[in-house]
């Protein structure tokens, strides 16, 4: 369904309120991506994960809270114009770490995940054809000993994007043992299962509208994810084979009475 003009009213609450990002700035190397998902039709959500290479992820880099700047300005000539996101933020001091970093860092082109304090859908700046690339700049005296990082979308394209995916990390949040067949809920992320011929039907936990993904597990005899005597509802009913490389993603929904269905977001199925 393609966009259809409407009016913007006056979100609720307090919108104009400063932004309060989470403190770990989620960067993704495109040369560690398998496929990059599209936003929909309308230009701004993308729903879908983001699948990395065997033995890829996306890592992270910590943000002094109070210095995040997050733009989007839109310039350009007539029928040229498009918008340049950017984030923008110190790095509290110079240690091995950080230098490292920067130096390793500095001509490589990212994907950036920022995520939030009030649990909102993440934020997500760039492409695989226009990803982000990192400016740093330090500064050490007798007030301060910081690195300030800039990443910013190499050229005018498309604004920021909302990000409904989870992102793989060097660690997934919980390791799914073998014969499990309820996964307990611990917080957003990615779950990995173990191999073995286990049948998970259950999340346990979680609130509304949190995002989970389950990675599958190598092995002769794969897990696989059900619909059937439990919480979760997968689309059409089918039942997901949790493969070496697949992973699915869950949505937790409220039903009422404080209870919680898990509903299918989307599923990767590696070749």
């Amino acid at each position: 369904m393609t966009y259809i003009k409407k009016s913007v009213p006056r979100a609720e609450g307090n919108p104009g309120t400063g932004i309060q990002p989470r403190d770990q700035l989620t960067l993704i190397d495109i040369d560690d991506i398998a496929f990059m998902p599209s936003a929909d039709d309308k230009g701004v959500v993308i729903a879908d994960n983001i699948v990395m290479k065997p033995g890829r992820y996306g890592y992270n880099i910590y943000m002094t809270q109070g210095t995040i700047e997050l733009t989007s300005a839109a310039d350009g000539d007539t029928d040229k114009i498009g918008f340049t996101p950017s984030i923008k933020f110190e790095h509290p001091g110079n240690e091995q770490e950080v230098r490292e970093f920067k130096a390793n860092s500095i001509n490589r082109k990212f994907i950036v995940v920022i995520r939030y304090c009030s649990g909102k859908a993440a934020d997500l700046i760039g492409t695989i054809c226009n990803p982000c690339k990192l400016t740093p700049s330090y500064t050490g005296n007798n007030e301060s000993n910081t690195n300030e990082m800039t990443f910013t979308q190499i050229s005018k394209g498309n604004d920021i994007f909302i990000y409904k995916g989870t992102v793989t990390l060097e660690e997934p949040v919980s390791v799914v043992e073998a014969g499990t067949k309820a996964v307990t809920f611990v917080s957003e992320g990615q779950y990995q299962l173990s191999a073995g011929a286990t049948t998970v039907n259950e999340i346990e936990g979680g609130a509304h509208d949190a995002v989970i993904t389950i990675l599958g597990a190598s092995g002769a005899t794969s897990p696989t994810v059900s619909g059937t005597g439990g919480n979760i509802m997968l689309r059409a009913g089918a039942t997901f084979t949790a493969s070496e490389g697949s992973l699915i993603t869950l949505r937790a929904f409220d039903s009422g009475e404080g209870k919680i269905v898990w509903i299918e977001q989307s599923r990767y199925n590696a070749a």
